[in-house]
């Protein structure tokens, strides 16, 4: 039996465990979904059990797994979760995209900190960073008993209970708040001012180390040999980028999940942060930073319309391909739960626009594809990522009229790669390959979608409509809150 590794993806709505070859090729893909629950007080909390939930059912039917001779894993980023020493949940996990504390709280929060925050994180600070949740632990985690842990990532908690180590990669650590990016470790100052003690967080480790051997107990429960390697991996942004094969300085992709993000790899001489987008620490080279722009709706939209229409996504696809687009077609903000980029405001909220009553499903899903390539220029164009074709990976890529949806809006060539739902997956994969002893096979050039540019002008001029809506969106948040 050839030599196979399993990379786990836990990602926003569901885990995805992905058997590979040792030369790379994929073997067998099993997924289960992640409940996510939404509260009035603007909530975003999913239940680490879940994780673990979903992991035993992906793993139920994946072929040959006493012939599994390594884990990675790679995940959501950005959460706050609690854990007791045995690994059970002391609270639910808030996500990133909880948004429990409004602005005036954060400002509040925000003058306790450090002033050269930005400098030690290599951001400014952002209501995401997990520092203000661990600040109101009264708010998130209230009655915690003495002895508990503080997490960051999803893959985090679950290797904690593979292994009995508790470690986290520099990616996913430069989201807390809490790192300095320069110096790759724990920043004293920012944990006195969270009122967190080290002892209580994870090692930082690089995506390559491996955190700890299976243990008995778990292995028998996911029907895995025991003692198997179980390595560090990396949050999402980071595996994505190596998926994208876009680990190397100059390359720039976008990643369309649930949620997306344009991304690209630079030297940390180029990245030179902070900058007004994100800066995250390379999971394995201390000398690299991925500067990213994340925006909070991709997939979701399609998802949201689908299912106030009562349609499945594919219906609606369908739909949208065959609407007439030669009339005057409604415009759509994406801006469901608010947005992080290419601007922060919690407030904003999603809208069509120029709707009549002849407007059907076809049309509004025409117009949410259409909104969605429209975040991703404006987060390209804000972000001042490097002018490459534009490699595009995740769920929410796969169907052909959002691919030439995206090649007409950003005007570039766009490389779409088989199987992109991997991608992650498989960037984990990349990340070990060294030193788990594999020779991963080259991979091959993506298929390219050249931009038709018979529309350009309309589609400029729509991108216009798009850019003055979403200033009229804000100030209407403004004066309705």
């Amino acid at each position: 039996m050839s030599r196979t590794v399993l990379a786990i993806d836990i990602g926003s709505s569901a885990l995805k465990a992905v058997l590979f070859s040792q030369h790379g090729a994929m073997l067998a893909v099993r997924s289960a979904s992640i409940a996510t629950a939404s509260g009035a007080d603007r909530s975003q909390t999913q239940d680490p059990a879940g994780w673990w939930a979903a992991l035993v059912s992906a793993l139920a039917d994946m072929p040959d797994r006493e012939d599994i001779e390594a884990l990675v894993f790679t995940g959501s980023m950005q959460n706050l979760i609690v854990l007791s020493p045995e690994g059970e949940a002391l609270a639910p996990a808030a996500l990133y995209s909880d948004r429990r504390l409004d602005e005036d709280e954060i400002a509040e929060l925000q003058a306790r900190l450090p002033g050269d925050y930005a400098r030690r994180v290599g951001n400014h600070p952002d209501p995401a960073h997990t520092i203000f949740k661990l600040m109101r632990l009264d708010r998130f985690a209230p009655g915690l008993p003495g002895e508990h842990r503080f997490f960051f990532g999803a893959k985090d908690a679950v290797t904690f209970r593979l292994t009995g180590r508790a470690a986290i990669d520099p990616t996913v650590a430069s989201t807390t708040g809490l790192m300095n990016i320069a110096a790759r470790r724990w920043d004293a100052d920012l944990l006195a001012a969270a009122g967190v003690e080290a002892s209580r967080l994870p090692e930082i480790l690089p995506a390559d180390e491996i955190v700890g051997p299976l243990r008995a107990e778990a292995a028998a429960e996911l029907g895995l040999s025991e003692g198997i390697p179980v390595f560090n991996g990396a949050g999402d942004a980071a595996a994505a980028t190596w998926g994208a094969a876009a680990d190397e300085p100059g390359r720039a992709y976008a990643y369309l999940g649930t949620t997306g993000w344009v991304a690209a790899t630079l030297t940390m001489q180029d990245a030179a942060p902070p900058r007004d987008i994100y800066t995250l620490a390379d999971p394995v080279h201390p000398d690299r930073a991925i500067i990213i722009s994340p925006f909070l709706t991709a997939g979701a939209a399609m998802d949201w319309l689908a299912e106030i229409t009562g349609e499945n996504v594919e219906a609606l696809l369908e739909a949208a391909a065959t609407a007439d687009d030669a009339r005057a077609a409604p415009l759509f903000l994406p801006y469901l739960s608010g947005e992080r980029a290419p601007f922060e405001d919690q407030r904003v909220r999603g809208a069509f626009l120029g709707l009549d009553r002849t407007h059907g499903k076809g049309a509004m899903a025409r117009a949410v594809l259409e909104g969605v390539a429209f975040a991703i220029r404006h987060n390209l164009e804000t972000a001042g990522l490097p002018p490459s074709p534009l490699t595009v990976i995740g769920g929410a890529a796969r169907d052909a009229l959002q691919r030439r949806t995206l090649a007409a809006v950003l005007k570039r060539e766009i490389a779409f790669p088989d199987a992109s739902q991997e991608m992650t997956a498989l960037g984990a994969l990349r990340m070990i390959a060294a030193k788990a002893g594999l020779s991963l096979a080259a991979m091959d050039a993506p298929p390219v979608l050249v931009p038709d540019t018979t529309n350009t002008e309309r589609c400029d001029s729509r991108y216009e409509a798009y850019l003055a809506a979403s200033r009229f969106a804000r100030e209407q948040a403004r004066l309705l809150t």
